[in-house]
């Protein structure tokens, strides 16, 4: 009986040893907090304002100005390319200043298309960038100026715009001004969201078909970062989702994916998709 008592008690003694080693022993995982919507106020300082804008800019308009590929242009030198492109006689808009024409080019994007990054089709003639107010973007007057001041700051040039008290500033107001759908809370929603399992098998998705009509994306982790000479992974992702008639797959005809996830997708759904699809399994 005793030995019995021994036995157990040594059985108790290693379990909690096991647990508190768990416990105390292992560094514990602490998962970040969602990220906050940003929210520009008109009780920022200027500096406060131009950085709120850089958040902005680097959420909402990073992944196709990035310079990578050829998705938008980079908009690094734009304190003196805009005078050259408001020069051009392609140009369409009614802009006299870099503000007027940093705003012009978010609200109306196909007044001017910089060559080589037009749409598939019209000669440079329509931008695929949705009206910053819409779609994926979805910015309100506040987070606009913010994300204008942002740009003049970054390429050198006065800043001209402040941010307004009085004006609609809150994501909740963008969100009742401009219905762009419930955001999908991780990537296998979104991928579900956009019914990309119609025509594609996913990894940890099923296809509504057992040989759906587009390319198996279950591995193709694997191959995207070779599929154009500069591109890495991701890069190749987000440029097959927004742009799906640049590249297609062999075997495939173009013209089978729709082309306007521009302007439905939000930008944090085209992350979570792109990241996921970009894991390596």
């Amino acid at each position: 009986m005793s030995g019995l008592l021994r036995a157990g008690a040594y059985a108790v003694g290693l379990v909690g040893s096991f647990s508190a080693f768990s416990i105390y022993g292992i560094p514990q995982l602490v998962p970040e907090p969602p990220p906050a919507e940003e929210r520009v106020s008109g009780a920022m300082t200027a500096e406060e304002f131009v950085a709120a804008g850089g958040r902005i800019y680097a959420r909402a308009c990073l992944v196709c100005h990035s310079g990578l590929g050829d998705r938008a242009p980079k908009l690094d030198a734009i304190a003196t390319a805009w005078r050259e492109r408001v020069a051009d006689p392609r140009y369409r808009g009614k802009a006299k200043s870099l503000e007027e024409y940093l705003r012009e080019s978010m609200l109306e994007p196909s007044a001017y298309v910089v060559k080589g990054f037009g749409k598939p089709g019209t000669g440079d003639t329509e931008s695929p960038m949705p009206e910053a107010t819409k779609g994926a973007l979805a910015l309100n007057p506040g987070e606009i100026a913010a994300v204008i001041g942002y740009l003049q700051s970054a390429a050198g040039a006065e800043v001209t715009v402040a941010p307004q008290p009085g004006a609609p500033l809150a994501a909740e107001q963008r969100q009742a001004e401009t219905p762009v759908g419930e955001k999908a809370p991780n990537a296998v929603a979104a991928l579900r969201k956009f019914q990309c399992n119609l025509c594609h098998h996913l990894p940890g998705v099923a296809a509504e078909a057992d040989t759906p009509p587009g390319p198996d994306l279950r591995e193709i982790w694997k191959t995207a970062a070779g599929r154009v000479v500069g591109l890495t992974a991701r890069d190749f992702l987000v440029e097959s989702i927004l742009f799906p008639n640049k590249v297609v797959a062999k075997d495939f005809e173009p013209g089978l994916m729709p082309d306007d996830y521009a302007d439905r997708m939000l930008v944090g759904e085209l992350r979570m998709i792109v990241d996921y699809l970009a894991e390596e399994r």
